[in-house]
């Protein structure tokens, strides 16, 4: 029996803050946010202090994020190809990052977090889930909602979100995307199952095959509409107007009644067919029609006015097992079918199915293996791409994978690039974690460096990138050719949090990478002690590191052509306008490091 919690030392403050919340939920996911086993102990123990003394801002004191970029990891094959990016380190700090680098640029965000199966797939505050903690679900909901609230913020509004999910968390999952706080339920967009590997006899009572993948919009009413891509292998007859399929009945048995749709259409012989039912046209000529008198009164999927303007699309059939009726009541020896010309159906698209069972888990792994690299885990690249294309979105967006495993959402990208000149950037942001491995390195007197090394984004993700990228060798020894692309590749560092100048000073020293990937300006200029200049394009980024050196920029700058995003240290958030009065037309000024700690104070307050 579950335990009541003990309110009794609870200030008046944090009872109304406490009925407030209750109030407020009145349908959904109901759970102990941010509470661990620990903290549970102590609210249902009489005896315990309150929680503003046990349980203070969880975020108070602990350092900022930034990134720190491994320039021995770079990878660059063509400068007008895009810059991709992979950033090491805890998923949650990635994000961080990126709602100053990116907030509302990203058009598609795939992820696929753990299952939480108690099989030691969910690591918690460095310890694994087991199935037996009774907290299992409200910690996996705990580590989701943390980051859901992040990633939404970098979403456009046109956005859509795909979340890959299994049976232990899949129920939790949707009503915490539902929540008010983060998708709601009104942008939800579909659940797909997906076959995820072929029947087996494990299970008690049926043996698990399939998957799910949530999808939500960021807002429903600016995402365009689905669309899949056309078999043209059903389009085998050709006339003068292109390749079309003609195996489609203009006559449906479960159409329900419409006024206009019930008439004669006259066939190759002279004779007339209409849809089964009692009612016929008065008079029996072509296009003669009649009101359906009852649902026994079937009728075409055309109406009478479609028809008119479009018989000439009509293909006529002889068979023997007609079900249409002739101008007498008698089975008509006629079946009548509509022309769909594959031109077409390519510029309207198919609307997707919402059940998948072309793309099982064993081919990510199986097509590791052939990169002679072991992973059981990868979902098939077919899947992202598939993914990527149904929502018909341009071929230039950002995507986003925050949970990147093995690095298959950015080889989507860059094969789907390499198929339609596309150029489409990604984001991946994943751990280095050893799978429990760690202790026993260490016991083994491994380095910190040689663990590092084994880690999951430099043993598999980054490996698999540079491959595909670059070329590889296979394991039948074929060379497999590179498809090209610019890679860098970022670890997380950190800034203590407490506002004092000399942190202010050490956040802005350490900026750098953050402030190029705001602007996407990575080639360096000029490179000072006091402040750089970078530049993409047309577009530049000048850094000022000290205000002292706001002259020596500006005298750097009047030698250049071209507008400069210009971001100056300040103890304030005045990017020192006065010091730049003459050169308004030149200069776009932000203070740092105020414009990123604004970003933080809203996501650790």
């Amino acid at each position: 029996m579950a335990k009541k919690i003990s309110y009794d030392n609870w200030s008046k403050e944090e009872l109304i803050k406490e009925l407030s919340r209750i109030k407020e939920t009145k349908y959904g996911l109901v759970w102990h946010r941010d509470l661990t086993e620990e903290k549970i102990d102590v609210l249902i123990n009489p005896d315990a202090r309150t929680p503003s003394e046990m349980f203070p801002n969880e975020m108070a004191g602990k350092p900022f994020p930034v990134l720190k970029e491994v320039k021995s990891k770079e990878i660059k094959t063509d400068k007008s190809k895009p810059v991709n990016l992979l950033i090491e380190g805890d998923n949650y700090h990635s994000l961080a990052v990126l709602n100053f680098t990116h907030e509302e640029a990203i058009d598609l965000i795939y992820i696929d977090p753990p299952y939480n199966t108690g099989n030691n797939d969910f690591i918690y505050n460095d310890k694994y889930v087991d199935k037996e903690d009774g907290y299992r679900h409200s910690k996996w909901l705990a580590f989701m909602e943390k980051r859901l609230k992040l990633a939404k913020k970098l979403l456009k509004e046109s956005g859509v979100i795909f979340i890959s999910i299994g049976d232990d968390e899949f129920a939790q999952l949707k009503l915490l995307l539902d929540d008010p706080g983060l998708f709601t339920e009104n942008n939800f967009v579909a659940c797909i199952p997906r076959v995820a590997k072929t029947a087996s006899n494990k299970g008690k009572h049926f043996a698990p095959s399939v998957d799910y993948i949530l999808v939500y919009a960021k807002n429903i009413e600016a995402l365009e509409l689905f669309k899949d891509e056309v078999d043209s292998s059903l389009y085998k007859k050709k006339d003068e107007k292109g390749f079309y399929r003609d195996d489609v009945a203009l006559y449906q048995s479960a159409l329900d009644s419409r006024p206009n749709q019930r008439y004669f259409i006259k066939c190759p012989d002279g004779s007339l067919v209409i849809p089964p039912g009692d009612v016929m046209p008065d008079e029996k000529k072509d296009a003669s029609f009649v009101k359906p008198k009852s649902e026994n009164d079937k009728v075409w999927r055309w109406s009478y006015s479609t028809y008119l303007e479009k018989k000439d699309i009509l293909v006529y059939k002889e068979t023997k097992n007609s079900p249409l009726l002739d101008q007498n009541g008698n089975q008509a020896k006629w079946n009548i079918y509509t022309k769909s010309y594959l031109s077409d159906r390519q510029e309207t698209g198919t609307v997707p199915r919402n059940f998948l069972d072309q793309f099982i888990n064993r081919q990510g792994a199986d097509f590791l293996k052939t990169m002679d690299i072991s992973f059981d885990y990868s979902k098939p690249v077919e899947l992202i791409k598939y993914l990527i294309k149904i929502t018909d979105k341009k071929n230039d967006i950002t995507v986003l994978d925050f949970m990147a495993g093995s690095g298959t959402t950015g080889q989507a990208v860059l094969e789907l690039n390499n198929e339609d000149g596309g150029t489409r950037n990604f984001i991946l942001g994943t751990n280095n974690e050893l799978n429990g491995f760690k202790k026993e390195l260490e016991v083994k007197g491994f380095s910190k460096k040689e663990i590092e090394e084994r880690g999951i984004c430099r043993r598999i993700t980054y490996p698999r990138l540079e491959k595909i990228i670059k070329g590889y060798k296979n394991t039948k020894g074929e060379n497999i050719a590179g498809l090209g692309g610019n890679l860098k590749y970022y670890t997380c560092d950190f800034v203590e949090a407490e506002p004092s100048d000399k942190n202010k000073r050490k956040l802005v020293s350490k900026s750098t990478e953050m402030l190029c990937i705001h602007e996407s300006a990575f080639e360096l200029v000029q490179d000072k002690d006091e402040f750089k200049i970078f530049k993409n394009s047309g577009k530049h980024l000048g850094i000022i590191f000290h205000e002292d050196a706001i002259d020596d920029y500006k005298k750097a700058i009047k030698k250049m052509n071209g507008r400069f995003n210009t971001y100056v240290f300040s103890m304030t958030d005045d990017p020192h306008k006065a010091d730049f009065a003459d050169m308004e037309d030149k200069v776009k000024l932000c203070a740092i490091p105020e414009v990123i700690l604004k970003v933080y104070r809203e996501i650790f307050k």
